[in-house]
């Protein structure tokens, strides 16, 4: 009798640590995050694309406007606990945009983060026709169809 009791005692107690340990958060990193001591290192004017894509790597996007040419690194860290839906610890963009002479003309950092999601319509658009019901579409269909003639 106590033996048994010591046995059940230890399955629950493996299945409480399994359960807690399949609740453990998992972090996932999607896209691009240079690291700050090297995107610290890019500057106006001074480096060109190849220094660039030798210090943070190929970008996530480019973009050409123009003269310009603009380069994203985009990437975000999220973190899922379970089944819920995953919770973004960072999500940010770096742009470095390049002038005519293929230097570095500008480098921004924005925390995408913050960013303000967009707020969906919910309207329809209204379409022109009858509404029919669906004994209507049936009997509608009757007789529209012709049997195969090339066999």
């Amino acid at each position: 009798m106590h033996r048994r009791r010591s046995t059940l005692r230890l399955a629950l107690g493996l299945v409480a640590a399994a359960s807690l340990l399949a609740c453990a958060p998992t972090r996932d990193n999607h896209g691009n995050i240079p690291l700050e001591q090297n995107a610290e290192t890019i500057a106006p004017g001074e480096q060109t694309r190849e220094q660039v894509r030798d210090a943070l790597g190929t970008p996530s996007i480019r973009a050409t406007f123009e003269q310009d040419e603009i380069w994203y690194y985009v990437g975000k860290r999220t973190e899922t606990t379970a089944f819920f839906a995953p919770d973004v610890l960072e999500h940010r963009v770096l742009e470095i945009r390049f002038g005519a002479d293929g230097r570095v003309s500008r480098v921004r950092t924005v925390d995408a983060t913050k960013a303000v999601k967009p707020r969906l319509v919910d309207r329809e658009t209204p379409t022109e026709g009858n509404e029919l019901s669906i004994l209507e579409q049936f009997v509608g269909n009757i007789g529209r169809f012709s049997p195969r003639t090339d066999q």
